[in-house]
């Protein structure tokens, strides 16, 4: 009797088409694990040519760098170090840059991350590697805080600028408000009864912070010069002498 042998070609065609399979689906997987990826520039802005977070004969050029990580501490770059340049030229910081443009130094870095929330604590080498809020006192704690949304849209505080109030700066705000600055003097009149005032030196520093008590109040300062004046959020340029 003679023996047939028969070939089964659909067994083969279905286990390759079954790798395919498997194939598809591993890369399924894998993309859907991939976390979406988010461009964010944290930038600290010098308004003063560079006087206020530069020293020509220390650090010149090379003075601003940045902490940054989330809120349990995982810094959002790896480059070996805990610090990041905020300028160009430090081969572990390949995204720091220094701008100058029209008077206002900019020191920024660009980094990638994920949703989620996160805190940056600009420094200056100048002040002992130490954070710029322990010159400037731009808040109660040195950190900033920023939020990155699953569409990638930024909310927070990304940008430091110095001086403090300098964007805030509307001298329409203070038209019905009389301002005399004399004898190290500065006066005020016809001011909201609760304002909160708050002057700063030129360089940002925050000298002095009270509510007024009455729609008069008289504000003592050091030394003759200049002096920024802010009253619930808007600032005006005062020069005592």
């Amino acid at each position: 009797m003679a023996i047939v042998s028969i070939q089964r070609p659909s067994q083969k065609l279905n286990q390759n088409d079954m790798k395919k399979f498997y194939l598809f689906i591993l890369v399924c997987f894998l993309s859907l694990n991939v976390i979406a990826q988010f461009q964010v520039t944290l930038k600290v802005i010098d308004n003063e040519d560079g006087a206020l977070t530069n020293k020509v004969d220390d650090n010149n050029e090379t003075n601003v760098f940045v902490y940054a990580a989330d809120l349990d501490d995982n810094k959002i770059y790896d480059n070996g170090d805990w610090w990041y340049a905020m300028y160009s030229g430090e081969t572990h910081s390949p995204n720091g840059e220094l701008i100058k443009a029209n008077g206002t130094w900019t020191w920024q870095a660009t980094f990638s991350v994920a949703a989620g929330d996160y805190k940056w604590n600009p420094h200056m080498k100048t002040l002992g590697w130490n954070s710029i809020n322990n010159l400037y006192n731009y808040a109660t704690e040195n950190d900033i805080f920023f939020s990155v949304g699953a569409d990638g849209s930024i909310s927070g505080q990304t940008t430091l600028e110095l001086p403090l109030t300098p964007t805030n700066i509307n001298n329409d705000y203070f038209k019905n408000i009389k301002v005399i600055s004399q004898d190290n003097t500065i006066s005020i009149q016809n001011v909201n009864p609760s304002a909160r005032i708050k002057v700063y030196n030129i360089s940002g520093q925050l000298m002095t912070d009270q509510e007024a008590t009455g729609s008069s109040i008289s504000i003592q300062v050091k030394s003759k010069g200049i002096y920024i004046l802010n009253i619930d959020g808007y600032s005006l340029k005062v020069l005592t002498q």
